[in-house]
C-alpha cells in the first residue's frame, strides 16, 4: 500500500511538471497531476481566484489527501458504472477516488481496477517489452470489469505507461489495463 497516495505504490508515484500546488499555492512541493478542481474555494490560498478559475491541473499531497480538491464531474461520471458494480461502499471508494491523483495516465477514458469491494493499488508500468509480453500471462485484464484480452498479438504497446499494473490490497490479484495511443 503506498505511504502517499493509499492507491499508488510509492515506486510507481510520479510528480507533475509543476513544482507547486495549484490549490495551496506553496512552492517548491511535488505537486501530482490532478485533473480537478478546489472542493472548497474558501478554504484555499486564494479564494478569489478559487471562485473565478476553479479547475486545478496539479496538486500536492496534503491538498489531495486532505479533500481539498475533488475530480471534476466529467471523471467521477466515468468511473461511476465500476463503483456502481463492484462496491456497495459506494461513497467511502467514491472519496477515496477524489483523494487519488492523476496517475498513471489514462489514454482512453477513465478506469481504475477494483477488487474486493475496495480500489486496486497502482503499481507501475512494465520496465521493458520483454516485461511487457508477459503481462497478459501473469494479470487479468481490465477493461472496466474482468475480461479476456481480445486480442492475439504479443503486448508490444508504442509506450510502455499505455499498460498499467495493478494489485488488490485484500487478496494480491493482479490486473493490467491496456489503453494504446
Amino acid at each position: 500500500m503506498g505511504t502517499t497516495f493509499q492507491n499508488i505504490a510509492e515506486s510507481a508515484l510520479e510528480s507533475s511538471e509543476l513544482d507547486d500546488c495549484q490549490c495551496c499555492e506553496r512552492t517548491g512541493v511535488a505537486s501530482y497531476d490532478y485533473r480537478g478542481e478546489m472542493a472548497d474555494p474558501s478554504t484555499v490560498a486564494n479564494p478569489q481566484l478559487a471562485e473565478e478559475e476553479p479547475k486545478i491541473h496539479a496538486a500536492c499531497a496534503h491538498c489531495i489527501n486532505g479533500g481539498f480538491v475533488r475530480k471534476d464531474e466529467y471523471e467521477i461520471g466515468e468511473i461511476q458504472s465500476i463503483i456502481s458494480t463492484f462496491t456497495s461502499e459506494k461513497e467511502k471508494v467514491a472519496q477515496q477516488y477524489h483523494r487519488t491523483p492523476n496517475i498513471p495516465l489514462m489514454m482512453q477514458r477513465e478506469d481504475w481496477p477494483m477488487c474486493c469491494g475496495d480500489w486496486c493499488e497502482y503499481i507501475g508500468a512494465p520496465a521493458d517489452y520483454d516485461e511487457s509480453v508477459q503481462v497478459p500471462a501473469c494479470h487479468q485484464f481490465w477493461n472496466r470489469r474482468p475480461v479476456e484480452p481480445h486480442w492475439d498479438l504479443e503486448l508490444k504497446p508504442e509506450s510502455l505507461r499505455d499498460v498499467c499494473i495493478f494489485r488488490c490490497h485484500s487478496c494480491d490479484k493482479t490486473y493490467f489495463i491496456w489503453q494504446p495511443t
